[in-house]
């Protein structure tokens, strides 16, 4: 059985503690590893050797070292996809061409952000006559990065991707569903010449002990992390007391709203497949579709029949759209909010918990479709976590934008129309980090991604991604005439 440890300073260790935790597949109940428990003494360690790092190798002022660093890394995962990609779906339970989708993804980030390693820019200005003014961008210094197990591999390198190419050390806190793909892919700058020992650190572990270390230790002097909105909030409240920068990307409940001139044939298949991607355990999966209720009937009929195609299946197979979700509690939850979506709504597919041969072992659901949901619903207002779709229907455009907006969330958003002034109109007033028209779930590493309202602050990927990850600092100059 596979045993993955700690990495820190360079060198891969146990846990002080003496403890591991089992990696179990979702789709078969078995065991297919296990990795490091550890515990406060584990992550003091790994923040003390980070600490160091940063401030005695060159790796903050060489900007060419961090971009070789990045870029080596990149071409060393693009070489092992194909095994990392096994190893994801094992240990998430995900389609395997879904973990492809993700590999490739970390892989784009890593080669963009080893590009933005040597445009870390300030900017200079003139003040008066004899006194200059340089605006300084510098790297924070350790950053604690804690990462979910829906996407674990995009999540944790999409945060440790611009926090190393500004400048600072990192220490990893993967999720503690998936921690054998995450130091898979660490174990990858084994050789990796450009890292400083010290500079990349994981940890695996409970994380409520270990995120909370991280997240009131001094010697961390920021904190990424990606999750539930209800984690965020404590984190926060943690953070509040070291007066700690923070980012945060957290749930979503995000709507497509489909106009009647919608391009149906191009606007159904990607409704359905933003709701049911990873099994609808996504931040920003369209969860919601709303609906023009002159096109409604027909649009509902469609997603029937998208979602009754879809192949429920163990990811390790080809042909499987889409995997178990991750756990038993998960599954339970989900069903609980079926439960609630019979009460208030229609169902139209799905709602039950597959069984028999192959689905006995595992944490198999059928997409689902509620039709009619009222507004004030459970299932329209609370992120579920699984593949479960809620219609809500609309008279004009000022209806379709209230719906929208009408959750705590506000993560993305997706517009169907070919009038391209009412695209723009929606676009602008939806309340999310991030509108599609037109076409959904499209991210690159050069486009900020965040959240609006409760669904985060800060944003990922991008300049202002990079940004996140640095100090401003004015530098007077007062010069003699």
């Amino acid at each position: 059985m596979n045993l993955t440890g700690n990495y820190i300073n360079g060198e891969w260790q146990e846990a002080k503690t003496g403890d591991t935790m089992e990696s179990v597949n979702p789709a078969t109940s078995e065991t297919i590893g296990e990795s490091q428990k550890s515990g406060v003494e584990d992550i003091k360690l790994a923040i003390g050797h980070a600490k160091t790092a940063f401030e005695k190798s060159d790796w903050r002022s060489n900007s060419t070292r961090r971009s070789d660093a990045l870029m080596q890394w990149a071409y060393k995962l693009e070489e092992n996809k194909e095994d990392i990609a096994k190893i994801l779906t094992l240990e998430n339970g995900k389609p395997l061409k879904e973990s492809r989708i993700e590999l490739n993804a970390c892989i784009d980030t890593l080669k963009y952000f080893g590009g933005m390693a040597r445009s870390v820019f300030g900017r200079s200005i003139n003040l008066s006559a004899t006194s200059y003014g340089i605006i300084d961008k510098e790297p924070i210094g350790v950053v604690g990065i804690i990462s979910p197990w829906n996407w674990p591999a995009m999540l944790m390198i999409r945060e440790a991707a611009p926090a190393l190419a500004a400048g600072n050390a990192v220490v990893l806190k993967p999720a503690s569903r998936t921690p054998i793909v995450s130091t898979a892919i660490v174990k990858l700058i084994e050789d990796n010449e450009y890292f400083p020992p010290g500079i990349v650190n994981i940890v695996t572990g409970p994380g409520r002990l270990i995120g909370d270390e991280m997240t009131t230790n001094p010697d961390v002097h920021a904190i990424s992390f990606t999750g539930d909105t209800s984690t965020g909030k404590n984190l926060m409240k943690k953070a509040a007391e070291k007066v700690k920068k923070l980012a945060l990307e957290l749930g979503g409940k995000s709507p497509n709203i489909l106009f009647p001139d919608a391009n149906l044939e191009k606007a159904i298949p990607a409704v359905a497949k933003s709701a049911f991607i990873t099994a609808g355990q996504m931040c920003f999966a369209g969860s919601r579709v709303l609906i023009h209720e002159s096109i409604h009937e027909q649009v509902v009929e469609e997603l029937r029949k998208e979602a009754e195609k879809l192949k429920v299946g163990n990811g390790m197979d080809e042909s499987t759209d889409m995997g178990p979700v991750i756990s038993e509690d998960q599954l339970n939850t989900i069903l609980e909010y079926c439960e609630i979506g019979r009460r208030d709504a229609k169902l139209v597919t799905g709602g039950n918990r597959l069984t028999g041969e192959m689905y006995d072992n595992g944490f198999f659901i059928e997409p689902t479709i509620f039709d009619q949901v009222p507004i004030e619903s459970k299932i329209a207002q609370e992120e579920i976590f699984g593949p479960v779709l809620v219609v809500q229907v609309f008279k004009d455009e000022e209806e379709a934008v209230e719906l929208a907006n009408g959750t705590i969330f506000g993560l993305a958003a997706g517009v169907w129309t070919k009038d391209v002034n009412r695209a723009m109109r929606v676009a602008k007033r939806v309340q999310a980090g991030t509108v599609w028209i037109n076409t959904y779930n499209k991210n690159y590493p050069q486009t900020e991604f965040g959240g609006y309202k409760e669904s985060g602050i800060g944003r990922t990927r991008g300049i202002e991604g990079l940004l996140e990850y640095t100090e401003t600092k004015h530098i007077n100059i007062e010069i003699e005439e």
